[in-house]
């Protein structure tokens, strides 16, 4: 009993770093990441608050999944920010990666969430059971 206790025990002690391990290198922060359209609209128009911070100094580019060229790039940074204008209709992401590509380093989903349905069924007035009046 004490061997396998010593084993779970050290099994344990071997995994916490990797709980315990510093936060992503990159952190990429986009406002906002929703678009509510309703049923009559058939796109959004959004200007993106786009920010992110690094650990260490190093050449970032910001790309999307829509333009195949990115869209910006800095060199030699730790921060920075932009403004971002654009008309969209189905979900899309941005992501940072190295100037010559890549993993991607952070990565955050942009969704559209339509809203209203043009099914009149939907838009009926329901009964309870026990409204008999």
């Amino acid at each position: 009993m004490t061997r396998w206790l010593t084993a779970l025990l050290a099994a344990w002690l071997f995994h916490t770093p990797a709980i315990a391990a510093d936060p992503a290198p990159v952190r990429l922060v986009i406002k906002p990441l929703l678009c509510v359209l309703d049923k009559t609209a058939t796109t959004c128009s959004v200007t993106f608050d786009i920010r992110w911070k690094s650990t260490q100094p190093a050449d970032y580019c910001l790309a999307d999944s829509v333009t195949p060229d990115p869209l910006r790039c800095w060199q030699r940074s730790v921060t920075g920010d932009m403004k971002h204008e654009r008309s969209f209709s189905d979900d899309f992401a941005f992501w940072l990666t190295p100037p010559a590509g890549g993993a991607r380093l952070s990565e955050v989903k942009i969704e559209v969430l339509r809203v209203g349905s043009t099914d009149r069924r939907r838009e009926r007035r329901t009964r309870h059971v026990w409204d008999v009046l």
